[in-house]
């Protein structure tokens, strides 16, 4: 039996799709194309000098990499509401290579953390918590789970938030 060509894809009992259900890699590659197509995100101009980490020797090669960085942050306070600078800095550590020496772990500079939320809470995604930390807006949370949802379907473009007209 062959399923019928056009036929719409399934994805779920209800329609859509959370942050939870897609690949990260898949829906960071997509959230930081938004973001970086939607032209509204505040870079900061020190960017290009900028080390992530200590551990690190040089800074990041892909000159989009402050959009990357951006959209996995968006998605760790989507997944850890409340979460400060130092819960941030955890999962975007590495181990030190100290040579002969054994290697450690070290957390991600804080500097760069500080600087992304608050572009993010610039852009109305994310604002700070009422206890501690940072926590994902609605607005946030339909746009993370809109790009979710266009992951989830396979398309190639991302939501730009404009209707165009067909000809």
């Amino acid at each position: 039996m062959v399923a019928a060509k056009g036929k719409k894809i399934n994805v779920g009992k209800r329609k859509g799709a959370t942050v939870k259900d897609v690949a990260a890699n898949k829906w960071v590659r997509a959230m930081a194309s938004h973001l970086n197509q939607s032209g509204k995100l505040f870079v900061p101009n020190c960017t290009e000098y900028l080390k992530q980490n200590s551990a690190n020797d040089r800074g990041p090669q892909n000159p989009d990499w402050y959009y990357y960085r951006c959209a996995a942050v968006l998605r760790r306070i989507y997944q850890r509401p409340g979460v400060g600078y130092g819960g941030l800095s955890k999962p975007f550590g590495m181990k030190k290579n100290n040579g002969s020496r054994p290697e450690h772990f070290v957390r991600a500079s804080k500097g760069p953390l500080h600087w992304v939320c608050k572009s993010l809470e610039g852009m109305t995604l994310i604002k700070k918590g009422k206890k501690s930390g940072r926590v994902i807006t609605s607005e946030g949370r339909r746009k993370a789970d809109a790009i979710a949802f266009n992951v989830k379907l396979g398309k190639k473009g991302v939501m730009t938030g404009k209707k165009t007209a067909k000809k």
